[in-house]
């Protein structure tokens, strides 16, 4: 073979390696999606009291508004202590919040694995929520964010992406979305790796990631952040040191170890980062 035509087969073969990879990401939403039925959500925001359900609903600071607002998604294990606990800073902060359960009401209770509830299903259900706070008087519709943790992470990359918005088969997007303790790329061996944060981001979306996580690792996002930003994308991030996966819970059988200096800070930018966008 010569120099001209192994050039040509090396090419080939990365466009079909990169196409199959694209492929499978978008065969995973035409298949996962309408495997459940839309969220349904409350009409009213209300006030979150201690007995307050947060199972996909939503709550208001005090007044009237419109208030900013923010979809806030949760972990691969679904609501936990640690959700109603992010509400509750986002409301105090001025925020309308709807929290967004994807597995509760459809009866997921596998921990962490493919069965069940997808990531795509996840997506679809931040839009339809985004859609959903749109409409309600309480809430300023321009300003709109997604706030995700871990599995929400993967939806707070994945809604910065128009192509992502396409393939859930919407106009809707949101203003900006932050991601805590995720990824830019995850690892669904023996098929190609999922990529989380794709090169076609046009939303600000803010990364906030730990150093030793072992569960969504971030040695993918280097140097892709630092391209992305080169190119003059709206990627921003910031990596903790010493944290781990979900750092605003513990969890000693998964590694989990709560650091409150790293939870307040990183709600700090949160904050931060939503009223500068």
């Amino acid at each position: 073979m010569g120099a001209i035509q192994a050039v040509r087969a090396i090419t080939l073969s990365v466009l079909f390696a990169s196409s199959a990879a694209m492929a499978q990401s978008y065969s995973q939403f035409t298949t996962r999606i309408p495997q459940y039925s839309d969220l349904n959500f409350p009409s009213e925001a209300k006030t979150l009291g201690f007995f307050s359900s947060v199972s996909n609903a939503i709550f208001k600071p005090e007044g009237d508004g419109p208030f900013p607002a923010v979809v806030l998604v949760h972990t691969c294990g679904g609501i936990q202590p640690h959700i109603s606990d992010r509400a509750k800073e986002l409301i105090a902060a001025g925020f309308v919040v709807l929290v967004q359960d994807s597995y509760g009401t459809r009866g997921h209770t596998i921990f962490c694995t493919p069965a069940g509830v997808g990531a795509p299903r996840v997506y679809k259900d931040s839009f339809d929520a985004l859609k959903h706070l749109s409409q309600l008087k309480v809430v300023d519709p321009s300003r709109i964010y997604l706030v995700g943790l871990s599995l929400g992470s993967f939806a707070a990359a994945a809604v910065s992406s128009p192509e992502v918005a396409r393939w859930i088969g919407t106009q809707d997007r949101f203003r900006a979305s932050i991601g805590w303790y995720g990824a830019c790329t995850f690892d669904v061996g023996p098929y190609p790796k999922w990529e989380l944060l794709r090169h076609d981001v046009d939303r600000p979306v803010l990364l906030l990631m730990a150093k030793n996580d072992g569960e969504t690792p971030i040695a993918d996002c280097f140097p892709l952040l630092e391209n992305l930003k080169a190119e003059g994308k709206p990627v921003a991030w910031h990596v903790y040191d010493d944290a781990t996966h979900g750092w605003d819970k513990s969890d000693a059988r998964r590694g989990y170890q709560y650091n409150g200096a790293v939870t307040a800070d990183a709600m700090k930018r949160t904050i931060e980062f939503l009223k500068q966008n």
